[in-house]
């Protein structure tokens, strides 16, 4: 999931690309980059249907993911949070409590053997306070009550460009 709006945006002087520094010498939007869900796909519903599997009739393969019990899932989230929350589009939350239920419901499913969930945001291990479901670590940018700050700022794009972790 990409909320891909930086590739594409008026404001981007180098359109359809995205940097990880401000040299300018690594495009992470390449020819070779598959996103399965972008722009308006890229919700709470849509997220955790791709976690717990439940999916319409008819949903390509490659929107799905088909893990079981022998799987090993990684899972990486960055945006903007506070406590116990984390914003979709900055137009919806998902919360500590929606991916604590929806890990429950992977385990109860067997959908993984071991899951990783790693977060990137403002109070990001507050996201965690809830998880209690077998076989899971997690790692946050930031405690509870602690923010999270970019590493350095591309003045010419006028964005962060990589989280300091």
């Amino acid at each position: 999931m990409l909320a891909d709006q930086m590739p594409c945006n008026a404001r981007n002087c180098f359109p359809g690309k995205v940097f990880d520094s401000n040299t300018h010498t690594t495009n992470l939007y390449g020819d070779d980059v598959e996103v399965d869900y972008r722009g308006a796909e890229v919700t709470v519903a849509n997220f955790i249907k791709v976690l717990t599997g439940r999916h319409e009739p008819g949903t390509p393969a490659s929107r799905r993911l088909d893990s079981d019990e022998d799987s090993n899932v990684f899972v990486f989230m960055t945006g903007h949070g506070g406590d116990g929350f984390l914003k979709f589009q900055d137009a919806e939350e998902l919360s500590s409590h929606d991916i604590a239920q929806a890990v429950q419901e992977m385990h109860v499913k067997g959908r993984y053997n071991e899951l990783f969930y790693m977060v990137d945001t403002c109070q990001a291990g507050s996201l965690a306070t809830q998880l209690y479901s077998p076989n899971v670590v997690t790692i946050g940018s930031a405690r509870t009550g602690e923010n999270s700050y970019a590493y350095h700022t591309d003045f010419e794009v006028f964005i962060v460009v990589l989280p300091k972790m």
